[in-house]
């Protein structure tokens, strides 16, 4: 049997709220005025204290691979194609490259 809303003790009357259709004004804020500039003087530039630009990041490092290292990522590379393994693909690559972080040198 469904509960009726009498038996659930919320019986208050729906009555939906009445919403206004009418436009409201936008209420300027006041604002502090602004000291008087001289006439004649230049602008400062408009970058502010504590302003900084965002760096980019530093280079990665390569090495000089020797011709041994990109012989075998080749080879290892036309492997990685064949046997459809993508990430083998990626590591030899790097490893042709001399990005593959191997006698990398530290940050100082």
């Amino acid at each position: 049997m469904a509960a009726t809303r009498a038996s659930t003790g919320n019986s208050k009357p729906r009555v939906a709220a009445a919403v206004s259709t009418t436009p409201e004004r936008k209420r300027n804020t006041t604002t502090t005025t602004k000291p008087a500039t001289k006439t004649g003087t230049t602008k400062k530039s408009t970058t502010g204290a504590g302003v900084t630009k965002k760096r980019a990041p530093p280079a990665q490092h390569k090495r000089k691979p020797p011709v041994k290292d990109k012989v075998e990522g080749a080879l290892e590379k036309a492997e990685g194609t064949a046997t459809r393994k993508p990430g083998k693909k990626a590591a030899d690559t790097k490893k042709m490259n001399g990005t593959d972080g191997k006698t990398a040198r530290t940050r100082k």
